[in-house]
Order: structure tokens, then C-alpha cells, then sequence
């Protein structure tokens, strides 16, 4: 978390931004609009500086928009980076232990944070605890294949690890879409109940 309060002032400026977040962020909004057009409630698990919060704001003109994130220094830039009319709140929190009430959203997103989660198998229940029945979870982040896999840190789950997980909590991977320009190791993952 330090690492991540650190970096909160320069983060919307981050050479990463350009090259990995932005084109992440395109293709789950495209995604989020073509999986639930008409969303009530949404909500960002991860949401840094709430630059996603903010593009999904006028896609969904309707939605109570809520984000959690861990770093305060986070929360505290994603706030400072709102307008008053904006109907957006961010606040601290893990995905461990999400501050809502059951079934509370049409869509949760998770971007590039999953591997990040201390304990991913209970961050995986609580965000099935928040989705609503007939909503959708977006999970984008690295799902390595090939000599990656062996790579890459365990922190990023293989496709069948992260299927069990969220298997064991009722939920399913509904579909994929790849990011383009990250060599298809980057995914944003559709998950909703089976």
C-alpha cells in the first residue's frame, strides 16, 4: 500500500497509463455497456484515482457510481479529482472487506488489481456477495498463458485458478475479450452467476 500512496500524485501522468490502463479501461467500458446497458449501481474495486469512475460516469448517465481503494492517498487524489456535480463517491477499503450490503450492484469492476488482493479467494466471495443476481463482475487483468505462466507470479491466477475460485462462491466466466497490444495476457473477464 505504500507503494501505491506514494505514487498517487504523479499516477494519472504514469507512462503506464498510456500504454496499459487506458487501453484496459476502453475495452471493459465497451464491455460493461454491451453487458448491462442500463445499470443502477456500480461499483470500482481498486479504483486508484477513479479515472475509470469518471469515463463510466457519462456511459452510464443514471448509475450511483462507488469505488473502494486501500491506498488513502488514492481515495484522497480520486476525491480531490471530482467535480461537485459529480455523482461518484470513492472511499478506503479492501476487497477483503467491501463496506456494502448484499446484492448492491449491477456491475463491479476490478482493473489490474486483482493480483494485488491479499487474499483473493475472499475478495472473490465479497464481491459475489455484492452482485446483484443478474449482475456482471468485469475482472481485467494479467491471466498468463504459454511460457508466462511460469514467469509471472502467482499472484496472477491461471485461467483454471481464478474459474475454481470464483466456482466456489456460485459464479461463473461468462466470456473474455482480450486487450488489444498486450499480447493477449491481459483479459477482461465477464463473471456472473451460474
Amino acid at each position: 500500500m505504500g507503494r501505491f500512496n506514494r505514487w498517487a500524485a504523479t499516477y494519472d501522468r504514469h507512462y503506464l497509463q498510456r500504454k496499459v490502463f487506458e487501453p484496459v479501461q476502453k475495452t471493459l467500458l465497451e464491455v460493461a455497456v454491451s453487458e448491462v446497458q442500463g445499470a443502477n449501481a456500480i461499483l470500482d474495486v481498486g479504483c486508484g484515482t477513479g479515472r475509470l469512475l469518471r469515463s463510466a460516469e457519462s456511459l452510464f448517465p443514471d448509475a450511483r457510481l462507488e469505488g473502494v481503494d486501500a491506498a488513502p492517498e488514492m481515495v484522497a487524489t480520486a476525491k480531490s479529482a471530482l467535480g461537485v456535480e459529480s455523482r461518484i463517491t470513492v472511499r478506503q477499503g479492501t476487497a477483503e472487506e467491501l463496506p456494502f450490503g448484499d446484492g448492491e450492484f449491477d456491475l463491479v469492476f476490478s482493473t489490474m488489481t486483482f493480483h494485488h488482493w491479499a487474499d483473493q479467494r475472499r475478495g472473490v466471495a465479497e464481491v459475489g456477495r455484492v452482485l446483484g443476481a443478474d449482475g456482471r463482475w468485469l475482472l481485467a487483468d494479467f491471466v498468463p498463458t504459454g511460457l508466462l505462466r511460469f514467469v509471472m507470479s502467482r499472484r496472477f491466477p491461471r485461467r483454471a485458478v481464478l474459474e475454481r475460485m470464483v466456482g466456489e462462491v456460485g459464479l461463473e466466466v461468462r466470456s473474455q475479450h482480450p486487450v488489444a497490444g498486450l499480447g493477449g495476457q491481459v483479459l477482461v473477464l465477464v463473471i456472473g452467476r451460474r
